[in-house]
């Protein structure tokens, strides 16, 4: 992962010394005094004005981030470790917390990584570094659902999909109604819906809706409920209910949304709900003509015939008014 976080690093580091510009005129406080070095911004990018190696702390900080462009993370790991160890009350902490989970990241130890951010995270709620540090959790979390594995004896094999859930869930709570936090929600329930957990998609794709009614996801997760409604429908020997309910809240969508409706194929999803119906209805007629109930099986034959023409289950409700009562369509 190549850095981008260094604007991000700067700019935080620039609130700092300005913080710490009114702590030196309260020395009694004890509070750490400022760093002695400042920022410039040069072409979109915060630089330090400290050469990489002052051992100031802010020239530490400009060595981290030249290491993690110059592709050295363990280097960073190491000194972000020992700057940590010795400057416990130092304002660029947050900095140093980031630049040792990017680190982790670029080395592959994405679990790992997660320790620093969380420190982050948990100690440092006003930093300017939130925001990019919860982004960062967002995509480590991705990558656990997309398969990442932690490690066990050099060997990738203990799942993190419980994790990663979790971190969904906690950028929800940490930063609520935010895009980032719209995103987390839908991913989870995007999550249960590609493992065929459709109850629990559906629970989750209405959770998302009540919390992020505005959202532009919102359509999406309208017709992932129709579609996790038909998921779980047990077949056309069971009840239509959920195929009733999906079909109503498909028409709502066409109606009102119709180029969203497009974008998400809802009218492919009718399709397959009209299609489901018409073998139902099949099916009754031919229940009712096992039973000797042919008045009532020549009816449901014909429903099909009209109900649902041009589909597999109209041709063979024609043949079956023609084998069991020798008549057509129209007798």
């Amino acid at each position: 992962m190549k850095y981008r976080g260094i604007c991000i690093f700067g700019m935080a580091t620039a609130v700092i010394w300005l913080g710490g510009c009114a702590f030196v005129a309260k020395p009694k406080m004890n509070v750490p005094a400022r760093p002695t070095a400042a920022w410039v911004l040069k072409h979109g990018v915060w630089i330090p004005v400290v050469k990489a190696g002052n051992t100031s702390p802010a020239g530490r900080v400009a060595t981290m981030i030249a290491e993690l462009h110059a592709n050295e993370p363990y280097r960073v790991i190491h000194q972000s470790k020992q700057f940590l160890k010795h400057n416990k009350t130092d304002p660029l902490i947050p900095q140093v917390l980031l630049l040792q989970g990017d680190a982790y990241n670029e080395v592959g130890r994405k679990y790992r990584a997660l320790f620093p951010y969380e420190d982050l995270l948990d100690n440092f709620p006003g930093s300017p570094l939130y925001g990019p540090c919860l982004e960062r959790e967002y995509n480590i979390a991705c990558a656990f659902l997309a398969g990442y594995k932690r490690n066990l004896l050099g060997m990738r094999i203990i799942p993190v999909t419980g994790d990663a859930l979790r971190l969904l869930r906690r950028i929800q709570d940490r930063q609520r109604g935010s895009p980032l936090a719209e995103l987390a929600g839908i991913r989870v329930a995007d999550y249960y819906y590609a493992q065929g957990e459709f109850q629990t998609a559906l629970d989750s794709y209405r959770n998302f809706v009540r919390r992020y009614p505005y959202s532009q996801f919102v359509i999406k997760a309208d017709i992932r409920e129709a579609q996790c409604m038909l998921g779980s429908f047990k077949g056309v020997r069971f009840d239509l209910t959920p195929l009733r309910n999906a079909e109503a809240k498909l028409d709502s969508i066409i109606r009102h949304h119709p180029r969203l409706a497009q974008k998400y194929q809802a009218k492919a999803l009718e399709e397959r709900i009209y299609q489901v119906e018409g073998k139902k209805e099949l099916l009754i007629a031919q229940f009712y003509m096992r039973f000797s109930r042919r008045g009532a099986a020549k009816f449901y034959f014909r429903r099909v015939i009209n109900g649902w023409p041009e589909t597999i289950w109209a041709v063979r409700a024609k043949q079956a008014l023609i084998n069991n009562f020798g008549v057509g369509t129209g007798q």
